[in-house]
């Protein structure tokens, strides 16, 4: 799993269903919230005090299998996200709405955990934000810092690269370190460097039964508490602390010790093996966002944030593979490999350009949702 994502929505028009009018965040099986501008803008309508009707497209496009359907209104809060401090005189809040799924999504779709913090805690709070802008379908990632103001009902982001436009409306700021969503997007109708979030308490005062991600262990509360510093110097020795615990081989889970939600048992199966290892450029730089698979099992995975893959198979080790590494910007990469392998290093070259012509930079991306993300993403 990468980055939280599998909750990732994508929303668009029924009779445009590839051309997204902004993002969700998956709260349960069978629903979706974002904000009701975006479901106003799917459904062609000016939103206004009484719920519009009709169907919006959804999509989960991170999954293995990205999963294409349709939602209906269950939740309409028009006013929710209206604060003096940042909407000017006579702007429209953005609103909250919450879509139900014609059916459940698919297993592999997880619900995000929302994380309701102190208003204050908000203030330079490091968080990503994935869009879809028409010029990268398959999604593009921002870093970003909440504003050094209170979020009782709405607060800025401030991105230190790359800009936020409209597909981002909707979309979960998540915080990678605390795997838990902050608040919902709001960005502005042209590209910005700046944009709005709604809390993640808003959120759960129009939908209580969302998930909420609740601290278990005095590591996680120690945890909680770096994530939460509330100074830029703090945001860079949260980023320092994490680096620290994945090197410090597991150190990440003595801090983290939830115990998560009892789950029904899965069948039997005779093993469960990994294929683990790291995706570089030559420099020694690690790739995040890159997408791994084996497609003769099926089987996928996302680099973190510091090239970190881990491919796991239900069966035992030892059979030969053969591991395809795709990125935007980036030579393709097939490696043989065996399952149950570790420490496999993975280096993916530029193309050479060719009649004077510059190199991709993989500033945008291209094709199949199952590719990762640009690596000017990196925070």
């Amino acid at each position: 799993m990468h980055d939280g994502h599998p909750w990732q929505v994508r929303i668009s028009a029924p009779a445009h269903p590839h051309e997204s009018v902004g993002s969700g965040v998956l709260i349960g099986p069978r629903h979706v919230i974002t904000c009701a501008s975006v479901v106003g803008a799917a459904l062609g309508v000016a939103v206004g005090p009484e719920p519009p009707g009709g169907e919006v497209a959804l999509e989960l496009p991170l999954l293995p299998i990205p999963y294409r359907g349709s939602g209906t209104l269950v939740a309409w809060v028009p006013e929710a996200g209206w604060d003096p401090r940042w909407n000017p005189p006579g702007a429209r809040p953005p609103g909250l709405a919450v879509l139900q799924l014609g059916e459940p999504a698919p297993a592999t779709a997880i619900p995000a955990r929302l994380e309701p913090i102190a208003p204050s805690h908000y203030r330079n709070r490091a968080v990503f934000c994935l869009g879809f802008p028409p010029d990268s379908p398959a999604g593009r990632r921002v870093h970003a810092d909440c504003a050094n103001a209170d979020a009782e009902t709405i607060t800025g982001l401030e991105t230190d690269h790359g800009t936020i436009e409209r597909s981002f409306t909707g979309t979960g700021a998540w915080d990678p370190i605390r795997e838990s969503v902050l608040g919902l997007v709001v960005a502005d109708e042209f590209p910005s460097a700046l944009a709005l979030l709604i809390p993640a308490h808003c959120l759960l005062a129009v939908w209580p039964d969302a998930p909420v991600r609740a601290d278990r262990g005095t590591g996680a509360r120690l945890l909680g508490w770096v994530a939460g510093l509330d100074t830029r110097r703090g945001n860079l020795l949260l980023r320092l602390f994490a680096g620290l615990a994945f090197a410090g081989l597991g150190l990440v889970w003595w801090l983290e010790p939830d115990t998560q939600p009892a789950l029904e048992q899965a069948p039997s199966v005779a093993a469960t093996s990994l294929i683990s290892g790291f995706v570089w450029e030559p420099t020694g730089k690690p790739i995040p966002g890159v997408r791994v698979l084996v497609p003769a099992r099926g089987v996928a995975a996302e680099t973190d944030r510091f090239g970190h893959f881990s491919l796991r198979f239900q069966e035992a080790a030892g059979a030969a593979v053969e591991v395809v590494v795709m990125a935007p910007g980036y030579q393709s990469l097939t490696e043989p490999a065996r399952i149950g392998e570790s420490g496999l290093n993975l280096v993916l070259r530029r193309p050479e350009p060719s009649d004077g012509a510059p190199a991709e930079t993989g500033d945008g991306l291209e094709g199949s949702p199952h590719v990762g993300y640009p690596d000017g993403q990196r925070p």
